[in-house]
């Protein structure tokens, strides 16, 4: 016989209510005390709410518990699918999301840098190998620079035409950022493995 509403084994009553009710507060500084037992109610019931629905999966039978346990699983996979496939970020991109690009031709060397950004990098100055540097005012968000030797100034004067790229640091007026992984990457790719 089906149980009806009315029958009290079917009836569940979960409550969230204090056993004292909340002091008071003054009129004038009780904003904090009143944001704070609001916070609380909410609190006291979202734990009641979750009481609840351990309570429905307790006394669901075990092949709902087992297409519930299924579920769980293949939502934990999916989620751990989509971590490791999609990374933060590039290997190529650094901290201002720039993109390195090594000149092919050896004989003239030359690095081109991307701006991946949705912003304009503002005062650019790039260091090469820690002793050269070069300045840019201004790279548009999608835009690119390129430096050769002949743009790198350091103490002694201008860099050797011939100079390697080996170290490359990237500063503008709001960031920074060490290029010099990803600029060790592009010699691997451009000299092939040893």
């Amino acid at each position: 016989m089906p149980r009806t509403p009315t029958d009290p084994g079917t009836l569940r009553v979960m409550s969230a209510a204090r056993t004292a009710p909340l002091q008071k507060g003054k009129q004038d500084g009780a904003l904090g005390k009143r944001l704070a037992g609001e916070a609380s109610n909410q609190a006291l019931n979202a734990l009641s709410i979750l009481k609840e629905f351990a309570g429905d999966f307790r006394q669901r039978d075990r092949f709902f518990k087992y297409k519930a346990s299924i579920i769980a699983g293949w939502l934990a996979l999916t989620v751990a699918s989509f971590v490791i496939a999609c990374p933060g970020s590039s290997m190529q991109t650094g901290d201002m999301d720039a993109r390195l690009v090594l000149s092919d031709k050896l004989d003239r060397p030359s690095i081109t840098i991307w701006n991946e950004s949705k912003e304009a990098w503002k005062d650019v100055t790039l260091i090469v190998n820690g002793q050269y540097r070069a300045a840019v005012p201004s790279v548009g968000a999608g835009e690119f620079i390129t430096i050769t030797p002949k743009q790198l100034m350091g103490t002694g004067g201008a860099a050797p035409a011939d100079l390697r790229f080996d170290t490359l640091e990237m500063r503008s007026s709001d960031d920074s950022a060490n290029l010099t992984e990803d600029l060790r990457n592009e010699w691997k790719r451009l000299l092939g493995p040893k």
